[in-house]
């Protein structure tokens, strides 16, 4: 596997140290989840929560007494340390937006037979959700959100997905989970949007607009926060930003979406609330509308496996 491994990060470019750390861990953890040590159950089973900065608080415990910074809920809780043992350094919500992305390119490599791998036809695109303006406006208005989880070919799905991993692990963290799905489906929407009427005619798939979208608003709110973490944090956010649009114009690219979706990061990034009392005060409104955009989504497949 390590050759393999390597073999593939040289011809895609990617960190082989960093993917081959992943792979280790992935495996440890794999190990330790499905031995008979009891230890993993009760560490699923307790309650008690572990902030970012290390220390440990009770369940009740709304806030880091360490620190200052917002603890997640029971049912976050136990989502973070259940995504953390079968899936290190990877956040609760992001782990699900992953694995309904693969998901979607497997079902895309069954109904080609394989043929969607390197260079998917515009069919089998079609099939699984792309947006192609057309079809938008013939009453698919569904493909504005499930065009954000297809991708065309492999390069374009490992790439996106190793972006949105770099990119999350101090987003989702920071932000909560609720305004971290409800952030990627407004953006990813917000890109498709863009797409559809500024760039017509063509046939547009992937997470990248929704990953711009959470690159701009990261720049835009720790922008907000100030401080030393902050400078850095956006400084990392504007190297992703620039490798993004490099990329998008050697791969041809449909760099509107990315725009489009940066744009409504920004913008959210500058209303969203951080100081601790409006977080607490508006977190029930963030969690429905995360319930309402989630319902969205399976809503706009559903239509998809009914318009086929």
């Amino acid at each position: 596997m390590s050759n393999f491994l390597k073999k593939l990060c040289q011809t895609l470019g990617l960190s082989y140290v960093w993917w081959h750390w992943k792979w280790l861990n992935f495996k440890k953890r794999g190990k330790e989840f499905f031995s008979t040590d009891k230890n993993t159950v009760r560490h699923l089973k307790s309650n008690q929560k572990i902030c970012r900065c290390g220390a440990l608080a009770g369940a009740g415990e709304r806030t880091c007494l360490a620190c200052g910074a917002r603890l997640p809920s029971a049912a976050g809780n136990f989502l973070s340390k259940f995504f953390g043992l079968i899936t290190p350094g990877v956040t609760p919500i992001t782990a699900v937006l992953v694995t309904m992305v693969t998901l979607n390119f497997i079902i895309q490599l069954i109904l080609s037979g394989g043929g969607a791998l390197l260079k998917p036809s515009m069919e089998s695109l079609l099939q699984v959700g792309a947006l192609h303006s057309q079809l938008v406006a013939s009453g698919q208005w569904w493909r504005l959100m499930t065009c954000v989880f297809v991708h065309i070919g492999l390069i374009h799905y490992l790439f996106n997905m190793y972006a949105l991993i770099s990119v999350s692990r101090l987003l989702e963290e920071e932000i909560g989970p609720a305004r971290y799905m409800s952030l990627f489906l407004l953006t990813g929407l917000g890109g498709s949007t863009a797409s559809y009427f500024l760039h017509s005619g063509i046939v547009m798939a992937g997470a990248s607009g929704a990953i711009f979208g959470l690159i701009g608003f990261s720049i835009s709110y720790f922008r907000r926060q100030g401080g030393i973490r902050s400078r850095g944090i956006q400084g990392f956010m504007i190297r992703w930003a620039l490798y993004g649009f490099v990329f998008g114009l050697m791969m041809r690219a449909d760099n509107i979406a990315h725009a489009g979706g940066f744009a409504v990061g920004f913008l959210l990034g500058s209303v969203m609330e951080f100081r601790s009392d409006e977080i607490y005060r508006r977190a029930s409104a963030w969690k429905a509308l995360a319930g309402l955009l989630s319902l969205g989504v399976i809503l706009c497949f559903v239509l998809l496996l009914k318009a086929r």
